[in-house]
């Protein structure tokens, strides 16, 4: 009895440091938790390096639902610049314009490194709403299209519509410029 007690003991604080343990390393060294003691300067210097970065990206004529109400979740890897992933997370076809939805995705690196974001971080460690920039589509012969509804956010993200009397100009795919994204520099203290 005595021998099984010492096992549970043992046992139990075992698995008490291990979740100390992945606590202490979901806190500081996970992408997000970089990411969070970056932004907020939590033990990091955080410099604007570039304001408005341009980023532009083709989208297939596949990935476009032109069917009212159709919707597809895509997760498509569009572009990777600056340790920063611009996926085409869905698009869908609401009847009143086809809605396209981006995601940005960070490799993050401890130490220090580089990444794109389309807020301000503020030397308080809080962002201001998105930096000025433009969302620009041309049709495959660059020509320009009109854009309906636009989106910032939530994090880096961004996403506009299409109205419907402009959307045989992308049966073919087109290109999106976006110049809202800064371009950051982080170096640990």
């Amino acid at each position: 009895m005595n021998t099984r007690r010492k096992l549970f003991a043992v046992t139990l604080v075992l698995v008490a440091m291990l979740i100390m343990f992945y606590r202490y390393y979901s806190l500081k060294y996970t992408e997000q938790a970089i990411l969070d003691n970056v932004t907020s300067r939590d033990g990091y210097t955080l410099v604007n390096q570039q304001e408005q970065v341009p980023i532009e990206v083709f989208i297939k004529p596949e990935w476009i639902p032109f069917k009212p109400n159709e919707q597809k979740e895509l997760n498509e890897k569009l572009l990777e610049t600056h340790n920063t992933t611009i996926l085409l997370n869905n698009v869908w076809n609401r009847g009143n314009d086809i809605y396209f939805s981006f995601h940005a995705e960070f490799n993050m690196k401890y130490k220090a490194g580089e990444f794109l974001y389309n807020g301000i971080f503020n030397e308080d460690g809080t962002i201001s709403s998105p930096s000025p920039g433009e969302i620009t589509i041309y049709d495959k012969d660059r020509n320009k299209i009109p854009l309906g509804q636009q989106g910032i956010g939530p994090g880096a993200d961004f996403s506009f519509g299409i109205q419907p009397l402009d959307q045989k100009r992308i049966q073919n795919g087109f290109y999106i410029k976006y110049t809202g994204y800064n371009l950051y520099n982080y170096s640990k203290k």
